[in-house]
């Protein structure tokens, strides 16, 4: 039976196949189904047609960012607008939560060393105008779940690929 998303069954089952090794063969889910590579294939492009899944790479944090911190933040709301804006692409800002109690936007980050973390802390939260409050707990990333996740590489400023293709013509 199909739901509004077109999860029937078989997708449920590529699916959680996928999640648990995206590079899953399409012949192996045929396989395990008992349909052909193409009807696969077809499923998952129109899956990824109709935005259910995105393909991606996930990134080991623990390897790359060994420290984490919690942040909880107390602003007024256009700041709250801001930050989320401005902070929403940033390689260090594992996720963004609007919230409300003692906080109303607490963030997750991630950090190659302390002093990283401390420094983007202070020119990118603290020193934002309409910021009333911010409490930081700090962790190592073992305390962060999962283990991988979509983040970008810290200091990617430049297209990664116009960066390789100058490094090439340089050395011709």
């Amino acid at each position: 039976m199909k739901t509004k998303n077109n999860l029937d069954e078989v997708n449920k089952y590529i699916i959680s196949e996928m999640i648990k090794d995206g590079r899953v063969k399409y012949t192996k889910l045929a396989n395990d189904l008992g349909v052909t590579p193409a009807a696969i294939k077809e499923r998952i492009d129109r899956l990824i047609k109709n935005r259910i899944i995105k393909p991606t790479i996930l990134i080991n944090i623990q390897e790359l960012y060994p420290v984490g911190a919690a942040v909880g933040i107390e602003a007024d709301q256009d700041t709250v607008d801001s930050l989320i804006k401005r902070l929403s692409n940033s390689p260090r800002v594992l996720r963004i939560m609007r919230a409300s109690g003692n906080h109303n936007l607490i963030l997750s980050l991630v950090a190659e060393d302390f002093a990283n973390l401390e420094a983007f802390i202070n020119n990118q939260i603290r020193s934002e105008a309409g910021i009333k409050h911010v409490e930081v707990n700090i962790t190592n990333s073992s305390g962060i779940h999962p283990d991988f996740a979509y983040l970008k590489l810290v200091g990617e400023k430049e297209p990664m690929l116009e960066k390789i293709k100058k490094r090439v013509k340089n050395r011709a």
